[in-house]
């Protein structure tokens, strides 16, 4: 063999050549951007939550799943992902690290606080694991540390650090440039009240906080960033978002945008660049006004007041409105109301791109297939308790539109908030807008094009967007936008459907002229795709278990989609 033949075979088979991030990966082109999917939420051991119920897999397992190894769940049932991930992150609550590690693996400790944790953690009586360490922490309005914590803080101190540092070595080693990209973060997990505030912290490399910060320290979103801003310098190489996510269950918190402080209002710009806004415990997209039937707002809606289920019937028309504003569109409309009060500053603190997501807890990472999903980490292996549950869904999945498949270029798209969400498919979308007309049968567009997550400048011109789909597995029904606009202090907003074929369509291109466009006013827009109707989870198992007349819930059809990231006009 020569010597050109074994220069190419050590470039392309050695670790380090492809491996480094500073270097471009083979396939990279100048310019060109391709999909990579995701799921930046997603649980292991290492969350007390999953641990109580019986996961036992670790990060680095849940890297494993996530590249195509095969795992079995409930014991026995064998699952793989038939298209293994581009990139993830362990997200693990860290307000139990110190816990975990002390109670179980690799200390377990026989402390007696510990007991009801070692002795109960399996799919039966978890929720006992639950009750008694779980809800007492993240759900006191002022919250304090576990008993075995205010005995010993050194201790749990330690032992917190040691497991963020099995974290980050995991996710480390896990991290394989232009093949897979792992990244390093933690979930801070808010539930005052029972309402959700919680948030995903994803670092953009190796350089990380030197803990991860919790809830029982930082009980609120702005302590939670300024915390991030002594830890995490970008003198030192070290940068993060916080993603919030389930604000579908948050009663209308967190998002105190109209009382901020201008420092506060500058942290949550900086940090919160990006929204979960499908998971597996529900859609957070929109809900409807009060009093109204709105099906736009319909899709794998799960409603609770203070993380019980409820009914409209349950909301007051002031806790229903309040809710509503604490919704994906609702936010954006907001932060339209922020930008036009900063003044001069001309920031907008609700200014985020939007990605789907798991939360899974069983250590599966993108495991959403509605045909394979076998309902939360609660009922696995049991129809009778999954379908308690049956408002659940298998979660989503994060596209991002980047150069190459490495932390560096990945993260650059996420802080530019050039991604996407879906509920599930790997449906392959873009969307773009140019002051100047878009045409499909154009690859040479005469403006400046605008990439999803990006904003125009100040223009007199009718904006143009462009649409392209192309289908998954199951064909495209629709492709709709949705704008947002402060018209004289007024926030109003409008669905427009811009394509649609009850037959379906398998490769779709739309382009749309916003004719109404007035120049003075902030404005955003986003593109939706919506899939034909196919079966949900819920029927594929009841079908599967011959027991659908028992659970007539469970027969249901689903209109899967995508989100993509708004554009902005912020005059």
């Amino acid at each position: 063999m020569n010597r050109t033949f074994w220069l190419f075979f050590i470039i392309f088979t050695s670790g380090p050549a492809i491996g480094s991030e500073t270097e471009n990966c083979p396939y990279y082109e100048e310019e060109t951007k391709n999909v990579y999917w995701g799921d930046l939420h997603v649980h292991s051991a290492y969350s007390l939550d999953a641990w109580g119920y019986g996961t036992m897999r670790t990060p680095a397992e849940a890297y494993a799943f996530a590249r195509g190894t095969p795992i079995k769940l409930a014991g026995s049932i064998p699952v793989q992902l038939d298209r293994p991930l581009d990139f993830m992150s362990v997200t693990d609550h860290a307000e139990w690290f110190d816990l975990l590690y002390i109670c179980t693996d690799p200390e377990w400790s026989d402390e007696p606080y510990c007991n009801i944790m070692t002795e109960n953690n399996n799919a039966l009586e978890g929720r006992k694991v639950f009750v008694e360490y779980v809800l007492p922490t993240i759900t006191e309005a002022v919250p304090a540390p576990t008993p075995l914590c205010a005995k010993n803080p050194e201790h749990c101190k330690t032992a917190q650090q040691l497991q963020w540092q099995r974290i980050q070595h995991q996710t480390n080693q896990a991290n394989d440039p232009c093949r897979f990209t792992s990244f390093i973060g933690f979930e801070w997990s808010a539930t005052p009240d029972y309402s959700h505030n919680h948030r995903n912290v994803i670092f953009a490399n190796d350089k990380v906080s030197h803990e991860a910060i919790d809830y029982m320290r930082f009980e609120t979103p702005e302590k939670l960033w300024r915390e991030l801003d002594k830890q995490c310098k970008a003198e030192d190489g070290c940068e993060a978002i916080a993603i919030p996510h389930n604000s579908n269950m948050g009663d209308g918190k967190s998002f105190d945008v109209e009382i901020e402080s201008d420092v506060a209002l500058s942290l949550r710009a900086k940090y919160e660049t990006l929204i979960e806004i499908h998971q597996e415990k529900g859609n957070s997209e929109c809900l409807p006004a009060f009093g109204t039937t709105d099906e736009d707002c319909n899709f794998e809606r799960s409603l609770t007041k203070s993380s019980v289920p409820a009914t409209r019937e349950s909301y007051s028309p002031q806790e229903w409105e309040k809710m509503r504003r604490g919704y994906v569109r609702g936010l954006l409309l907001r932060g339209l109301l922020a930008y036009d009060k900063s003044g001069t500053q001309k920031q907008n603190p609700l200014q985020m791109g939007v990605i789907g997501s798991t939360d899974g807890h069983a250590g599966t990472p993108g495991f959403v297939e509605e045909s394979q999903w076998m309902g939360s980490v609660f009922g696995l292996g049991n129809l009778d308790r999954t379908m308690t549950r049956v408002n659940w869904n298998p979660g989503g999945l994060a596209a991002v539109r980047a150069e190459q498949n490495t932390r560096a270029s990945l993260f650059a798209a996420m802080k530019r908030r050039e991604v996407y969400a879906t509920s599930g498919p790997r449906i392959t979308m873009n969307f773009t807008a140019s002051a100047a007309p878009l045409a499909c049968d154009s690859k040479t567009p005469a403006g400046k094009i605008i990439s999803m997550g990006g904003e125009f400048s100040r223009t007199s011109n009718a904006p143009h967007f462009r649409i392209d789909a192309l289908y998954d597995r199951t064909p495209i029904q629709s492709i709709e936008i949705v704008k947002g606009e402060l018209v004289n202090g007024r926030l109003e907003e409008s669905l427009i459907e811009v394509w649609r074929s009850n037959s379906g369509s398998l490769n779709v291109c739309a382009t749309w002229e916003d004719l109404s466009f007035n120049q003075t006013s902030p404005a955003f827009w986003y593109a939706r795709v919506i899939e034909a109707p196919s079966p949900r989870w819920s029927a594929h198992h009841c079908k599967e278990a011959g027991r659908c007349d028992e659970f007539p819930e469970a027969q249901r059809t689903v209109q899967e989609r995508a989100w993509a990231s708004p554009i902005w006009y912020l005059p």
